[in-house]
């Protein structure tokens, strides 16, 4: 081995070494995340297909950057790869989303591992040596994993083609894409009263411990409602429908700790079937940026939904109207919580204490210490839009139980 090669293998360990640590991993994965999704319309509009698509890709660049710097020829994809490949066949989308999926986050590979080794290495004439050296292991790891993959996902298409656990999926599927528009035909081939007023739920786990998801929704749905139906979101969610219950009435367990729910507003009929669920994933979408509150319902969260949908000027209108009270210190989410409390009771000093849980006369001095922050009273025409600004901000709030 020439002294060239053996300066390019030591780079190789250096550069690996120091992509390993978790702030570093965290940066390729968030760049792997948002090219992939660039590159692969399916992703654009399937929130548990990016989770999946995430996971995978933390498993998948450890494995990987472990494996380049080893004596091992042996390509084992991590069980997150597996699960993505499986989420993809059961979403009915073919094979080369898989591929895309892959061939994309090659391209940012290779983007990547240039941009490291002509920063970090001063002598250029190693440079090409090391960009060999990792492109190689890198290609040769990709390639296998996708072959493996392919059969992990016609594995699972067989699967799903031979069992009722497909038909449901496909079913739901066409009644949300509104391919399928006949409720009498929908109940049939769901046994689930599509006609009659149901309640859209998603569950799913922020834990990496698997969780049988269907049974958490026979707990929070009891034998005596009108029904239940659910179909696999991904490999860590889970889509449900309840016929006649409220809202209200569905609620996370207690444990395991890591489930959390989003609840839809009642719909009757499929197009009330579609619209429920599509209230559901907004709330989720709300309750993944706001807080660790297990449950969220839309009814709670639908002005937050509402404003976010242009995130960047939402985001300023709260910074502007909380400017003083905006931080991420503990004081300043006190203030914040209180204040919210204070105004969604109607200013009232009783009705805020008792929701948080201290004593009237906190309530009072935190929202003078809010009001000398922003510069003005709260209850005058500033109101509504303070109210606004802190629903962007921090959501709807947790409920005392």
């Amino acid at each position: 081995m020439t002294p060239e090669l053996d300066d390019a293998d030591r780079w190789v360990h250096i550069l690996v070494t120091e992509t390993l640590a978790d702030d570093a991993v965290a940066a390729v994965v968030a760049r792997f995340d948002a090219a992939i999704a660039a590159d692969v319309a399916a992703l654009t509009v399937d929130r548990e297909l990016r989770r999946d698509l995430h996971a995978s890709n933390v498993a998948q660049a450890r494995a990987l950057l472990g494996w380049i710097v080893s004596d091992s020829d042996e390509v084992t994809p991590p069980p997150a790869a597996h699960e993505l490949a499986r989420t993809v066949a059961r979403r009915g989308l073919p094979l080369k989303v898989l591929m895309q999926i892959y061939r994309a986050g090659q391209t940012v590979l290779v983007r990547h591992v240039a941009e490291v080794a002509a920063e970090r290495v001063q002598d250029p004439n190693l440079v090409p040596g090391i960009q060999i050296r990792l492109l190689e292991r890198a290609s040769r790891w990709i390639n296998v994993s996708l072959e493996i993959l392919t059969d992990t996902y016609a594995e699972q298409r067989e699967r799903d083609l031979r069992g009722d656990v497909a038909r449901r999926v496909e079913t739901v599927r066409d009644l949300l894409s509104g391919e399928l528009d006949d409720a009498e035909v929908a109940s049939r081939r769901l046994s689930h009263p599509i006609g009659t007023e149901h309640v859209a739920f998603v569950l799913w786990t922020e834990g990496t411990e698997p969780v049988d998801l269907d049974a958490v929704a026979r707990r929070i749905v009891p034998p005596d409602a009108g029904g239940l139906l659910t179909t696999p979101a991904g490999s860590r969610a889970l889509w449900g429908w309840a016929s006649g219950r409220s809202p209200e009435v569905l609620d996370a367990p207690s444990s395991p700790g890591s489930v959390r729910l989003a609840v839809g507003e009642p719909g009757a009929g499929t197009d009330g079937f579609r619209r429920s669920h599509l209230d559901a994933v907004a709330a989720q979408s709300v309750s993944e940026t706001t807080g660790a509150n297990p449950t969220v319902r839309y009814r709670d969260v639908e002005i937050t939904y509402l404003l976010r949908g242009h995130r960047r000027a939402a985001d300023e209108f709260a910074a502007r109207h909380l400017a003083g009270i905006d931080g991420d210190d503990p004081v300043a989410l006190r203030v914040r919580r209180t204040l919210s409390a204070y105004l969604r009771h109607d200013r009232s000093l009783d009705a805020a204490a008792r929701e948080l849980g201290v004593h009237r006369n906190t309530v009072r001095y935190r929202v003078q210490r809010a009001e000398s922050l922003l510069g003005r009273p709260v209850g005058g025409p500033s109101r509504l839009a303070v109210e606004l600004a802190l629903l962007v901000r921090d959501g709807a709030p947790p409920k005392r139980t």
